[in-house]
């Protein structure tokens, strides 16, 4: 069911908000619900290096996202994940804090960060995405 969310409804909206160079884009349908946000340019950093990264054909990678397990608040590790980055096997990427416990979240192996869905200390809800990992 989810894969399946992600063919018919995502990817569309995903590639709307790569095109139209949109900032954010929250869509909200019953239960469903998707919001792409565009990382703020580094400062100092070239305009032109960061908008043309090498583009592959959308069929040939997968996503996979990575879903809250628990209810809490999301902390990051340091360093922190950036969009975009390279994660040579299975990697912690951050925990979400639940009454004082720290479950973690693991990225399940190599891959590149597609998405990061929530901010470091956003409250999380169970089954909540949290990250997309590219494989």
């Amino acid at each position: 069911m989810f894969e399946d969310t992600i063919a018919e409804r995502v990817r569309p909206l995903a590639r709307a908000f790569s095109d139209g160079g949109l900032t954010r884009l929250r869509v909200r349908e019953g239960e469903f619900e998707v919001e792409f946000r565009r990382a703020r340019p580094a400062l100092g950093g070239s305009a032109a290096a960061a908008a043309s990264p090498a583009k592959e054909p959308a069929a040939a990678r997968s996503v996979e996202a990575i879903l809250a397990d628990v209810v809490g608040i999301v902390r990051y590790l340091r360093p922190a994940v950036s969009e975009g980055m390279t994660l040579e096997g299975d990697r912690e990427l951050a925990y979400v804090e639940t009454l004082g416990i720290r479950n973690p979240v693991r990225s399940r192996g190599p891959g590149r960060v597609a998405m990061i869905y929530v901010t470091d200390g956003q409250p999380v809800e169970y089954g909540q995405p949290l990250f997309a990992i590219e494989r």
